[in-house]
């Protein structure tokens, strides 16, 4: 018979001890397997979704607006290769008890994230393990709470009984096993002087092993996180010659007088189905009078960050890119192209798609170019090659740095119009428009007065001080000469009186 060994919860992650596995335990431990395999497919999962797009997840992570810059990007760049790291740990069984230790303190910092955004009323899409995440028209924070939940129930039991069948950490602790006394071989007192301290041995020497595994293991893993952190935040960078001659990431389009005195910044998403009710809704008309009229100037920023909404073909992006190749034209083709992709077709249906159905092609993106008056070559090339993607990245990165983390978001005069959680109006908009015309108003520089004259009789009297000066210059003060013996005062009085 094989001595079996079993973990020890109280002494420790790997110390075991002596008799036999029970039935009980050896069912746990089937569990286990199970368990172990599920929250390994989970993590490679949220791993898998969110590494190919490292700034899109520091997007999501900002969208939170509960940890500072330099720690959005450190979570950005670093869960997922951090999560990656749990899956395969747990899908081989290796330091079971800390693998999901750390699952569970991960899955406690969701919660809490997802409560306090709950709480906030911010409109976020979790985006922890994968999917779009980020900004959403709509949420389900009920059931992420009890997918967490559910999770660090998982986690909970593995922390308790991480010996799992067909792991690495069983291999280990199988290596050190050491033969069970026969019967007969019980019946010698020195036959079981031996064996005692075999096992003895065998346990120093399992607790030497495992330490420096454990040790080793910890060390590698986080030696490739931060590789990963490195990696991803590489790959996350935005060339720095993006910027076009009519539009930057910065600022995106301007449209208007740039001597306007109040400016607009309007981002906005070419598949946002808001937005488009709210351009639909009077804001484009009532935009463009305002920029006719030299009351206004609008940067447009047109972001994208709902290319999952449009049926896998990436429509967002590609609308996106498309606006940025009408502003190559000029700003006026911009606003141009720009209403119409916010219009809606002869039939009166919408031009922008339905969210889940497939997104426009880019022919009818080359069509509504030419509608908006751009028949330059140049623009269907830049269309079809998707020239200004870096820009579109850029803008949203840009966007997302100023807590831009849904659209439309309207900013008047650098004040975001209403709250982050709400949904902004036309009259809103036309409001803050007002209030910073007006303030423009006021704290415009006054007209210069004309000076006054060196005949003016009607200044206040003089000083004694002043008065004798006049009297010494006759030529340039009459009134002084006239009454050389008068008090200052008296001099003064009859120009004061009448």
């Amino acid at each position: 018979m094989i001595c079996h060994w079993w973990l020890i919860p109280s002494k420790g992650f790997y110390d075991v001890r002596f008799p036999a596995l029970d039935d009980r335990r050896d069912q746990l431990s089937w569990a286990g397997l199970v368990v172990r395999v599920a929250l390994a497919a989970v993590w490679a999962w949220a791993a898998l979704a969110k590494i190919g797009d490292p700034r899109r997840f520091v997007q999501v992570v900002r969208a939170y607006d509960a940890t500072p810059e330099w720690l959005s990007r450190a979570i950005g760049y670093g869960l997922p290769t951090l999560e990656l790291v749990l899956a395969i740990l747990l899908l081989l069984g290796l330091i079971t008890r800390y693998a999901a230790a750390v699952t569970a303190a991960l899955l406690a910092v969701f919660l809490v994230g997802i409560i306090q955004a709950a709480a906030r009323g911010l409109e976020i899409r979790c985006g922890c393990f994968g999917g779009a995440g980020g900004p959403a028209d709509s949420t389900t924070y009920t059931l992420d709470i009890l997918r967490d939940l559910g999770l660090l129930v998982l986690s909970a039991f593995l922390i308790r009984w991480p010996l799992t069948r067909l792991s690495v950490d069983r291999a280990i602790i199988a290596s050190e096993m050491v033969p069970e006394l026969t019967p007969k071989q019980r019946k010698s007192e020195k036959n079981v002087r031996r064996y005692r301290a075999a096992v003895a041995a065998a346990e120093a020497e399992l607790r030497y092993k495992q330490r420096y595994i454990a040790a080793g293991t910890v060390v590698v893993l986080l030696l490739i996180t931060f590789i990963g952190v490195g990696v991803q935040s590489s790959r996350a960078k935005i060339s720095s010659d993006v910027d076009t001659t009519n539009a930057t990431a910065a600022t995106g389009v301007k449209v208007g007088n740039q001597q306007a005195p109040v400016l607009v910044d309007l981002y906005e998403d070419f598949q946002c189905p808001t937005c488009n009710n709210l351009e639909q809704g009077g804001l484009t008309t009532d935009l463009a009078a305002k920029v006719k009229a030299t009351t206004i100037k609008v940067n447009y920023h047109v972001m994208s960050f709902l290319d999952s909404l449009s049926g896998g073909n990436k429509y967002s992006s590609r609308a996106a890119n498309a606006g940025y190749c009408a502003a190559d034209q000029s700003p006026a083709a911009f606003a141009k192209f720009h209403d119409i992709l916010y219009g809606k077709n002869a039939d009166g249906q919408n031009n922008q798609p339905a969210e889940g159905s497939n997104g426009r092609p880019d022919s009818q993106l080359i069509a509504w170019g030419k509608e908006a008056g751009i028949t330059s070559a140049d623009f269907s090339t830049c269309v079809t090659s998707n020239q200004h993607k870096d820009l579109v990245a850029g803008v949203t990165e840009a966007a997302s740095k100023r807590g831009v983390n849904g659209t439309p978001t309207v900013f008047v005069a650098g004040a975001r119009v209403g709250s982050s959680g709400s949904t902004v109006t036309v009259a809103q908009i036309d409001a803050a428009i007002s209030a910073a015309l007006a303030k423009a108003k006021s704290t415009a520089a006054p007209s210069p007065t004309p000076s006054a004259t060196p005949t003016s009789r009607t200044s206040a009297p003089a000083s004694p001080a002043t008065s004798k000066p006049a009297t010494s210059k006759p030529a340039t003060s009459k009134p002084a000469t006239s009454a050389p013996k008068s008090s200052p005062a008296k001099s003064a009085s009859p120009s004061t009186t009448k």
